[in-house]
């Protein structure tokens, strides 16, 4: 026995959603996602590259313990895990914000695009040390963005 009829569900359903127009600077949003593909995509390759560079196989996610060059390919590859560990999170809240504040959403995005991409490079180039630069910058796009959510989800439930 379903708890609601169908026309109570419908009811409570049309109840319960909420409009959101889209604004016309959302479209900033849609190219900062499109800069974090092409980021991890970046990253990615650059895995690839030092797999076949330092003779790492598959299925192996790092380098053996005692490698010859097993700190180098697990810097490379660290750059690109770090990334995917955080990017899920990154991702909602830059579409979520991105409704609300377009223009400062994408600029967030695309810090976080350079970001990322430089975190790479210096990891896999300088090891430990040479993420820094790269932290410094794509953090300059995250913890906005996180700090946005925390405002919206106040006014939300202040005037919602």
């Amino acid at each position: 026995m379903w708890p609601l009829s169908a026309g109570a569900a419908e009811e409570t359903a049309a109840k319960a959603m909420i409009s959101i127009d889209v604004p016309a600077d959302y479209k900033w949003v849609l190219l900062a996602l499109v800069g974090v593909f092409f980021a991890n995509q970046y990253l990615v390759v650059g895995v690839m590259q030092a797999r076949k560079k330092y003779g790492i196989k598959y299925p192996n996610l790092y380098a053996p313990p005692g490698h010859k060059n097993e700190e180098a390919f697990n810097c490379a590859q660290r750059a690109h895990q770090n990334t995917v560990e955080t990017q899920a999170l990154f991702l909602v809240e830059l579409v979520i914000v991105g409704l609300f504040y377009p223009l400062f959403a994408a600029t967030c995005g695309a810090l976080y695009s350079v970001g990322r991409i430089l975190y790479g490079y210096g990891y896999a180039k300088n090891g430990p040390d040479g993420r820094l630069i790269g932290s410094l910058i794509s953090h300059l796009g995250d913890l906005p963005l996180q700090i946005a959510v925390f405002k919206l989800c106040y006014v939300a439930f202040k005037t919602w």
